[in-house]
């Protein structure tokens, strides 16, 4: 599904150069856990983002379904992230202004109506517990139901894969496994692809494989994973 082959990416500022990922080589197939777990400025979300088509390499090639990605192409880019990626980030990132219900409506592209959008938007939050809720104010939420609707608002368009970074960063152990739960559930039901990044070690132990980053290099590999 996914291919990332020989990736680096470096930042500048003046004369410094901050190389973040060097020379990564790997793979992502339908349906895979993988989690990417290594120290602080490993270069962790730099890869997520990658992944995500949100920060374009430096050198080397990334290819979506057998295609690589031309960076220069911002509608294709969109077309690729709308059809495949579902993001999830340590903060729920919800829009305040919005009611939960509206922050599912607002993400769906299809062009369903309104009622149609509606009606999925509400199974969605009662599939999480969190129906009676669709109408309250963001701040009204406590830290885990703003995750879990982050986390069904990532699901709204039916994305192939799923790209958490630090998604239970925020959250107490009990929401955290909820949220985790929540995640692996989905995953079973959609065969779609789960990548975590996560500073628990606990949580990294989970992934079917694990990626270990240090200084941007792939430091470890356990499980299935396979250098191409």
């Amino acid at each position: 599904m996914i291919k990332i082959t020989n990736v680096s990416k470096e930042f500048s500022s003046g004369e410094n150069k901050q190389v973040v990922l060097k020379n990564i080589n790997f793979s992502i197939e339908r349906g895979e856990f993988i989690t990417i777990m290594g120290p602080s400025g490993g270069g962790k979300s730099t890869l997520l983002y990658t992944i995500a088509l949100l920060s374009d390499p430096s050198t080397g090639e990334v290819y979506y379904n057998g295609k690589k990605v031309n960076y220069k192409k911002e509608k294709q880019l969109e077309r690729y992230r709308r059809e495949n990626v579902g993001l999830i980030f340590q903060n729920s990132n919800l829009i305040s202004c919005l009611s939960p219900l509206e922050n599912l409506i607002i993400a769906m592209n299809s062009k369903e109506s309104y009622r149609e959008k509606k009606k999925k938007a509400e199974e969605l939050l009662d599939k999480v517990g969190l129906l009676n809720k669709k109408n309250s104010k963001i701040s009204s939420l406590s830290g885990g139901e703003a995750q879990r609707v982050s986390v069904i608002r990532a699901l709204v368009n039916k994305p192939k894969i799923i790209l958490c970074d630090e998604p239970t960063g925020a959250l107490d152990s009990s929401n955290s496994k909820n949220v985790i739960d929540l995640l692996l559930q989905i995953r079973k039901e959609t065969n779609c692809s789960l990548v975590i990044v996560t500073h628990d070690e606990k949580m990294g132990k989970l992934g079917e494989r694990q990626i270990y980053l240090k200084d941007g290099e792939i430091h470890e590999m356990v499980g299935n994973l396979q250098a191409i």
